[in-house]
């Protein structure tokens, strides 16, 4: 909804102060969306983003005569110029604020009245084919039904989805509405919609926003308490399966309506429309305070290719490594492409194994327990059948220099790399585990000094007295305390293959240890290079 002039002020003051706070004192930050979307002359609001980031929804006064349209802008590194959306989609039978996207934005929501419908406002999608937004397609029951629904948010899988349903509903508002949410079941229909807890719907929620997370919702109500006028912004959070009482998002709630917002799966920023400085309204993004802030979620995405640039059947696997629970299974889509999100806070591991068992597999680490994360990870895997100088990384067996045991993930990796020899038995694979972080000592300073090598030196001792000088040959043990553990760890990994069946003549191992190129930075890092026998 607009804003009023006493809200425009009010909020207006509140940004400019903002944007005067420095940094280093500021306890809320905030950041422009670029002048190719903010124009000084253009009235925007209603901003919807998708949760990968890269796609954009807005109304502005950018129609005919200065009427409201939607527009479309999305980006790959900059915003492109905004697109009005096509007439069959920008016309007066739609619930001008209702749009969304799904995580990828190729796909949009938006609530329509336009025949055929199943009762009232129906939600309806169109999918971006090209540069062309298909004809809408509704989205039947059980979702919509003789009510007005309307303002889906679906989660960043597709899974499950958000909605209102309301007693009344037209171009420009809605009243008397509850929240619903539903999932998806194996056979691509969903199930019957659940109304959310009478904590959540108080007589009039609206505008659902799902975080990235799947457990933080984001949502508008001018019925629960600590309001401060018009439809405020509140969050609660899914816990052990029921959902918090709800909290009102001080940070960003004012005097007038607080409603259509959105929020990226990282989760830092809420974007928001906003008074500008020259009697206009802009798309602001605010950082969101820690004790409301959604968990942090990465968007990892790529192709499965062959090095001939052709699709690759493949079965893909996520496994969160805290839990030991996997964490997202799928196929890449007809032109080898693939999408998933994981979640911070913990370690996954990510497999791709070709459906052919004598080509080769690609496996990754993410660490997703750090301070910050990316928001995004593209990883281009390319899977072939190998021949002589490929070479295979087994980074689920990159161990500890002090660790030569061998864990799930790695013995998991080389059950792989067995499948991979036995499908190539004219190859001989060689294990290279290499240590980077070599350290040795004469004396034994620290526990990390565990290896011990001795060396043989010939030495000649020299006597001289009074009378004459006799010399003597001499040999002495030396003894060096080092940290050098590959040779352990190949063979670990040796007994492992030959323990699981495989050729002991199909495999080789090779060692190598450096000094670190920066100080305390050690690892180890193993492959396997294919040679011919």
């Amino acid at each position: 909804m607009m804003k009023s002039s006493p809200h425009a002020s009010l909020l207006a003051s509140v940004i400019a102060l903002l944007f005067s706070i420095t940094p280093s004192t500021a306890q809320v930050q905030s950041r422009k969306l670029p002048g190719i979307i903010n124009h000084p002359s253009m009235m925007l609001s209603a901003p919807y983003i998708s949760l990968d980031g890269n796609a954009l929804l807005f109304v502005s006064n950018d129609g005919e005569d200065g009427s409201l349209v939607v527009s479309y802008t999305s980006r790959e590194t900059d915003w492109i110029t905004p697109v009005p959306l096509p007439k069959q989609i920008n016309n007066r039978l739609v619930y001008l604020r209702g749009f969304s996207l799904s995580a990828d934005g190729k796909k949009m929501y938006f609530t329509s009245i336009k025949s055929p419908t199943i009762g009232g406002y129906d939600i309806v999608m169109s999918e971006l084919k090209g540069t062309t937004w298909s004809e809408p397609q509704n989205l039947l029951g059980p979702i919509n039904t003789r009510s007005n629904e309307g303002c889906p948010s679906f989660s960043a899988d597709g899974s499950s989805v958000y909605f209102m349903r309301c007693d009344q509903m037209d171009q420009q508002k809605a009243s008397g509405c509850r929240l619903f949410s539903s999932r998806k079941k194996a056979n691509g229909q969903w199930d019957e919609p659940v109304e959310l807890p009478s904590s959540i719907n108080a007589g009039n929620s609206q505008t659902p926003r799902i975080m990235a997370d799947n457990e933080t919702l984001i949502f508008s109500s001018d019925k629960l308490p600590a309001n401060k006028g018009g439809m405020d912004l509140y969050v609660t959070k899914l816990v052990n399966g029921a959902w918090s009482n709800p909290i009102p998002l001080d940070f960003t709630n004012t005097a007038g309506d607080d409603q259509f917002v959105s929020v990226a799966a990282l989760g830092r920023y809420l974007l928001r429309d906003v008074p500008g400085s020259r009697n206009n309204t802009e798309l602001v993004e605010f950082l969101i305070p820690p004790a409301v802030k959604p968990t942090s979620v990465m968007k990892v995405e790529g192709y499965v290719k062959s090095p001939a640039n052709t699709t690759v059947p493949a079965y893909i696997s996520v496994v969160d490594r805290t839990s030991n629970k996997r964490a997202y299974s799928g196929r890449p889509g007809a032109d080898g492409a693939y999408a998933f999100y994981l979640t911070e806070g913990s370690v996954y591991e990510f497999d791709v194994d070709p459906e052919q068992s004598n080509w080769t597999f690609f496996s990754k680490s993410f660490n997703l327990t750090a301070d910050k994360i990316a928001q995004r990870e593209r990883v281009n895997v390319t899977l072939r059948q190998p021949v002589a100088n490929d070479e295979i990384p087994l980074e689920m067996v990159a161990l500890k220099p002090d660790n030569a045991t061998l864990d799930q993930a790695a013995t998991d990796e080389l059950k792989r790399l067995i499948r991979v020899a036995k499908g190539n038995t004219q190859l001989v694979f060689e294990i290279q585990v290499s240590m980077e972080g070599y350290v040795e000592d004469s004396v034994q300073t620290s526990p990390e000094l565990s290896e011990v090598r001795l060396d043989t030196l010939k030495r000649q001792i020299v006597a001289v007295d009074t009378s004459m000088t006799a010399s003597q040959d001499t040999l002495i043990i030396k003894k060096t305390f080092h940290n050098d553990r590959t040779p352990a760890i190949a063979q670990r990994i040796m007994e492992y293959l030959t323990s699981q069946g495989a050729a002991a003549q199909q495999f080789a191992y090779k060692t190598a240890a450096i000094p670190a190129t920066k100080p305390d930075e050690k690892k180890i890092s193993v492959k396997a290079v294919a040679r011919n026998k």
